[in-house]
């Protein structure tokens, strides 16, 4: 029993900072991050993942992001952070069926006010265009995945 009594919890406390819409606006990364779920519509987080992992690797576009494989499929914490922080001020969100992120109306009104430059967008649209067929089929994946979660839950 005295070691069952040695045992505790720890609580660990971490500090995130405070982000806001107005510190998205000079923020090059997450509005390429914008720009591109603004021009698939909608995509799976696992796809976003391999497109943003496929868009640093073999078309050399920077991007702040650090990735490490696992079993083949590559992983980002800063990613998944980014995407957390979009869908935590709203310009991001989930769609319920697909459960592919999406743009909302207040995403598009923002990158209309503060999107990037036609140069710097023109080059990253091509290269998600370039890719756009190798992450398609995990896309395809997600939906298949989606439908049947809805079809055990009817």
């Amino acid at each position: 029993m005295s070691q069952q009594q040695k045992q505790s919890k720890e609580l660990k406390i971490v500090t995130r900072p405070v982000v806001t819409v107005d510190s998205i606006k000079g923020d090059v990364i997450k509005l390429k991050l914008l720009h591109i779920i603004k021009h698939l519509n909608s995509i799976s987080e696992k796809a976003l993942t391999h497109l943003i992992y496929l868009l640093q690797n073999e078309l050399k576009i920077q991007l702040k992001y650090s990735f490490i494989n696992v079993g083949g499929v590559p992983c980002s914490k800063q990613l998944r952070d980014d995407i957390n922080i979009l869908l935590y001020l709203g310009l991001v969100e989930t769609d319920s069926l697909s459960r592919k992120l999406r743009l909302t109306s207040n995403g598009v009104e923002f990158l209309e006010k503060y999107g990037l430059s036609n140069e710097e967008l023109n080059t990253l649209l091509s290269g998600v265009d370039e890719l756009k067929s190798k992450t398609s089929s995990i896309d395809a994946e997600a939906d298949l995945s989606a439908r049947k979660v809805r079809s055990s839950r009817s």
